[in-house]
């Protein structure tokens, strides 16, 4: 169930899911229709994947989101090291921000953003 920027969207459960990109998990609709995802990247740096994605608030209200990467090898296994939580972002009007992280293995060759509202 994923989101990220294009036209063509399907609507299941409150989750809006994009056929673009499948990096980016966001819990509901009304969320998801606030954020524009673009330029996901991954390098890898000192052998391990660093991972990045934009984000911008498209609205002209304040946004509070939450925000925390997952990790999987190549077959697609969550990779489970200690769990990292979810970091908080509040982002302006218009705002553009860069959500990244590096793997915590080098096992690590995908990766997914889960995106919460904060005060939900």
């Amino acid at each position: 169930m994923t989101l990220l920027t294009g036209c063509s969207g399907v609507t299941m459960s409150g989750i809006r899911l994009e056929e673009s990109n499948h990096n980016v998990v966001i819990g509901n609709t009304v969320l998801a229709n606030k954020l524009q995802f673009s330029h996901s990247n991954t390098e890898q740096r000192g052998g391990y994947l660093h991972a990045s994605v934009e984000v911008m608030n498209k609205t002209d209200a304040t946004i509070s989101l939450s925000y925390r990467f997952y990790w999987y090898d190549a077959k697609g296994l969550e990779i489970n090291h200690l769990p990292s939580t979810f970091s908080t972002l509040i982002m302006t009007r218009n705002q553009v921000s860069l959500l990244q992280a590096l793997a915590p293995s080098i096992m690590a060759t995908q990766y997914r953003i889960a995106v919460r509202d904060t005060n939900n």
